[in-house]
């Protein structure tokens, strides 16, 4: 029998404020991704206040702090905020995700609805099925959202509550009867996060080694606002070997050129933009095995050049990290 696709709502999330909301995933298929739809309201003060300087950084989606799928328990699959997932969805697809026209319009009581995707099989990959989760042999599946308020969506000044508290409801694309011999490497992403306290030719992250390492999707901002003046330079080094050196205008220009990513002008918010929005990418032909195995490596890490241009300074990093299937001795 051929393989088959499913489209299909598996919960809604409810808000529950500055708290974590846990709910199961149903299991028996192969998930390549799931589809999460952000919908609500925001009441506003008198006057508006929801031009875009109110807008936060990561518009409507900071309402969504963190999403975890955490498999059999304790293992965390994925975890990454709503902002991240935007950009990820960015890069990844090659078109800036949809905003909610409302928000930041300048009308009061703005409401928002958008959607993005949470991928399992890898995007510009030539085998992206390679990837896919493969809930089957799962003793538990569920996604944890770590809801923020409306005051990480639109200013303290410019929101009173959630008019209408938002639901994030998921769907997913599975598939089923797969092939007999497919093995299913996966894909993680989790969140590393570093204050810049002054400036430094080498702020050393350290990685945790034995996997492979497609890339990074990197951040930089100061005091709330995402800016290309933190970062000069970045490598990505094991001992003597450096695997990546390059300056910050190279590594802002070379995925999104050899992609063919649209840029993401316009955001609801500007504190918003493509400045300070980087994805160091090891693999250029779609090919896993381009990326860097560190099965033996005693050490990798990522070394920044930064700048400290304002009050608070921070890097994200969300690496994106393959658990593959070794084969036996």
């Amino acid at each position: 029998m051929a393989q088959e696709v499913r489209r299909r709502k598996h919960v809604s999330v409810a808000y529950s404020a500055n708290n974590k909301v846990s709910e199961q995933l149903s299991r028996g298929m192969i998930f390549r991704q799931l589809m999460l739809n952000l919908s609500g309201a925001i009441t506003t003060s008198a006057g508006g206040d929801n031009d875009a300087a109110d807008v936060r950084k990561a518009g409507e989606w900071g309402a969504v702090q963190r999403i975890d799928i955490i498999a059999n328990g304790s293992d965390v699959i994925k975890s990454i905020s709503g902002e991240a997932l935007w950009w990820l969805n960015r890069f990844m697809f090659g078109q800036a995700p949809e905003e909610s026209a409302l928000i930041g319009a300048g009308g009061d009581d703005p409401t928002f609805d958008s959607t993005l995707i949470l991928p399992f099989w890898m995007p510009r990959a030539i085998k992206p099925f390679d990837t896919a989760l493969d809930a089957r042999r799962l003793s538990d599946l569920r996604i944890e959202v770590t809801w923020g308020d409306q005051n990480d969506v639109l200013a303290p000044a410019g929101a009173s509550a959630f008019g209408t508290a938002p639901t994030l409801d998921v769907y997913s694309l599975e598939s089923f009867n797969p092939p007999s011999n497919v093995a299913f490497n996966q894909w993680r992403v989790w969140t590393i996060e570093e204050t810049i306290t002054a400036a430094a030719t080498e702020h050393q992250i350290k990685l945790p080694v034995g996997h492979i390492y497609r890339g990074f999707l990197i951040n930089t901002y100061s005091d709330d606002v995402d800016v290309a003046t933190i970062l000069n330079n970045a490598k990505l080094r094991s001992g003597t070997t450096v695997f990546a050196d390059v300056s910050e205008e190279i590594l802002k220009a070379d995925y999104v050129q050899s992609n063919g990513v649209a840029p993401a002008p316009g955001r609801n918010a500007t504190k918003s933009s493509d400045d300070g929005w980087y994805m160091l990418d090891l693999v250029t032909d779609g090919r896993l095995a381009e990326g860097i195995d560190t099965l033996g490596f005693s050490e990798l890490e990522l070394v920044f050049d930064v700048n400290a241009p304002g009050t608070t300074d921070k890097i994200k990093i969300w690496p994106q990290q393959i658990i593959p299937v070794r084969g036996g001795g």
